[in-house]
């Protein structure tokens, strides 16, 4: 689902400022330079039935003082309190075994509570890294300390490589080189539209080395030099992937000797055995961005580096900001201050760094084996609707149905019952005497698990859960062909064993067939049935009445739903999320057998993504995010689907009437 905030601020906006689907009543405006409010008449189901299903909703719900938007369907503050109570009750108890995930979260509270970030001085070992990085003689003296910051520190490395499965053969592990997303707190996406961050970039970077003590002139020369080295390697950037959440895409499989090559300036093979990685293994990169590589093989280069010992230490410095911004002046700010008790500071903190030791006991508290039957039920049961309109989809070939169908079959679900605790010795010793040493240690223990899996070519699982539990999501990996569904969002009004099938069908139901449907998307139709990226699976006739569907999706979308009367959605960048949507809405309608149930179907769909949005993180939605806004996710999908105008008795002058030859659909 992976969802980012949708519609807009108020009633006499919303409705207002958007066309197509939406119908605006007539209104004198009397001349006056008082802003006027125009009181909205009740919304018709036929013609805004986003606003008809929430209407009430909307006059009640207020966005909180800092943000940008009000999810009424994420009841994130449920999840706090329970989250909330449940560390509470850890740090409450006693006896527990030791490196259980209790005991973990006790003392991760309590040190927290303990540790003095004011007074205490920054650790010895992380100044002495601080000092280490500052001394490098050489680029290649830097790479070391880079290593060890990445194995040791958690820091993600100047060359951004990591573990990760093999996108073209999802049972291997291999070595991911990802594209850089910017430089010091200033992304390569921002330095698009505003030159602004290239100034950021130097004056953050004259920042950090007069923390070092060096002169005033000094600091200004190597910042800028940093910033110039942004404006190269932003240059060399595929923007394209990193806007773009389908990133398998761009990544590329290249053989060791290439990158290599490629990577002149490096000795890969020095590297990646200081991080711990076993080198004899590395026979291939997947690499992301190859002309950016080139380029960062251009920088690291020895003239550049004070200007790189500069990036290098703001990376530090912002992995370790509160052990080092109490002891700069400058650097106040960056830490913020927090109006909160000791209490709620160190509950938000174990929330934040302790989820997956708080995950388990969440599930357990929160999720039943009730609960997890009827979810299976349900997803079985979207997986024959989905069986249905595969089968009867007669534009397809027989081969690319077959292989579909295939790839449905092979779906899994993954839900609470699949999290387990963890084996409670592999955690006995990561205490260490304080809050900082338990997160360093802690932390080091993760990195060392990924790193051993790939130096043993440990099997990959298709079992591995994608996101906390305690989190209100689910979501498709392409790669090990399942959904994820969380133990958060079995919660109301997504789920409720109280209610009846068909409105837990049109909530949660509808959200897991939407992940469901991202397996045929116009994004992941491009993974086999083995979870292999190869889009030659697909024959070039089929391709291309793929490819003909593609285009009118793209143009509905954009031709029929404006946002403020001007701001068109982007059909294209939105389609996969636009076709998961249709596909989930179609499959889920299949399994409705009267207009009673397609009602409760519909509301509980629109309810789901009821949400009151800013004007300006609107605009910037519509701009950049793969999603479309929530008014379009219910409205754009419902006038395509024939049992929604049969349901209401939608005809020809209805805003949310779409001519038959102009509807979109998924299968049909």
């Amino acid at each position: 689902m992976k969802k980012i905030a949708t519609i807009t601020m108020t009633m006499a906006i919303v409705v207002s400022a958007m066309t197509g689907c939406v119908s605006v009543p007539e209104v004198d405006i009397p001349e006056t330079s008082e802003p006027t409010v125009i009181e909205l008449t009740p919304a018709r189901a036929q013609d805004d039935y986003y606003r008809f299903v929430n209407e009430e909703r909307f006059k009640t719900a207020k966005i909180k003082y800092g943000e940008q938007s009000v999810e009424e369907a994420f009841k994130t503050d449920l999840i706090d309190e329970q989250l909330e109570t449940i560390i509470d009750d850890c740090v409450s108890g006693s006896g527990y075994a030791k490196g259980s995930e209790e005991d973990i979260i006790k003392h991760a509270f309590e040190y927290y509570q303990a540790y003095d970030f004011k007074s205490e001085p920054i650790p010895e070992d992380l100044m002495a890294m601080i000092e280490k990085v500052d001394h490098a003689a050489s680029v290649d003296e830097l790479l070391e300390t880079d290593a060890e910051l990445i194995k040791d520190y958690g820091l993600g490395g100047l060359v951004n490589l990591y573990t990760d499965t093999n996108p073209f053969d999802p049972t291997e592990r291999v070595i991911m080189i990802d594209q850089i997303s910017g430089v010091l707190e200033v992304s390569f996406t921002d330095l698009r539209e505003d030159s602004y961050g290239i100034n950021t970039i130097k004056k953050d970077a004259t920042m950090i080395l007069n923390t070092r003590g060096y002169d005033k002139e000094t600091c200004e020369t190597y910042g800028k030099e940093l910033a110039f080295l942004a404006l190269d390697l932003f240059g060399a950037t595929d923007l394209d992937y990193a806007e773009d959440s389908m990133k398998h895409k761009y990544i590329k499989a290249i053989p060791a000797s290439d990158v290599e090559s490629i990577m002149s300036n490096v000795d890969m093979k020095k590297y990646l055995e200081a991080i711990g990685i076993d080198y004899t293994l590395v026979n291939k990169y997947c690499v992301a961005d190859q002309k950016q590589l080139k380029m960062l093989n251009d920088i690291l280069v020895d003239k550049n580096l004070n200007a790189l010992k500069a990036w290098e230490l703001g990376r530090l410095y912002s992995n370790y900001m509160d052990y080092i911004a109490p002891h700069y002046e400058q650097f106040e700010a960056y830490v913020g201050r927090s109006y909160d008790s000791m209490h709620d500071q160190a509950v938000t903190t174990v929330k934040r760094k302790f989820s997956q030791e708080t995950d388990p006991i969440y599930v357990e508290r929160y999720y039943s084996a009730e609960t997890d039957k009827a979810l299976r039920s349900m997803c079985d049961d979207i997986r024959a609707g989905y069986r249905e309109l595969i089968s009867n989809a007669s534009w397809l070939s027989e081969a690319t149905r077959t292989e579909l169908l295939a790839k449905l079959e092979n779906i899994i679900y993954i839900t609470g019952t699949d999290l387990k605790r963890h084996n409670n010795a592999e955690y006995a010793d990561i205490y260490g005497n304080n809050y900082y040493e338990l997160c360093l240690n802690y932390d080091r223990l993760s990195r060392k698990k990924m790193i051993d899996e790939f130096n043993h070519q440990d099997p990959v699982s298709r079992s591995e859960i994608a996101m906390p539990m305690q989190m209100m999501n689910a979501c498709y990996n392409p790669y090990s062909n399942n959904i994820t569904i969380t133990a958060a969002i079995t919660n109301d009004p997504f789920f409720n064993p109280n209610a009846d099938y068909y409105t837990n069908l049109g909530g949660l139901g509808a959200v897991i067939a939407h992940e469901m449907g991202h397996a045929f998307d116009s994004n992941c139709i491009l993974f086999n049935s083995k979870g292999e990226y190869d889009p030659s699976w697909i024959s070039d006739s089929d391709m291309q009445t793929l490819n003909e569907r593609d285009e009118k999706a793209a143009r509905y979308f954009e031709d029929n739903f404006i946002v403020f009367g001007v701001y068109h959605v982007d059909g294209e960048q939105t389609l996969g999320e636009n076709y998961a949507d249709l596909g989930g809405v179609e499959c889920v309608c299949s399994l409705t057998k009267t207009k009673e149930d397609r009602i409760k179907l519909f509301e509980s769909y629109a309810r789901i993504w009821c949400e009151i949005i800013t004007d300006e993180a609107i605009i910037n939605q519509i701009a950049y995010d793969e999603h479309s806004p929530s008014y379009i996710r219910v409205n754009a999908i419902l006038a395509s689907i024939d049992e929604f105008y049969d349901t209401y008795d939608v005809k020809e002058g209805d805003s949310m009437y779409i001519a038959p030859e102009d509807r979109i659909s998924r299968w049909y």
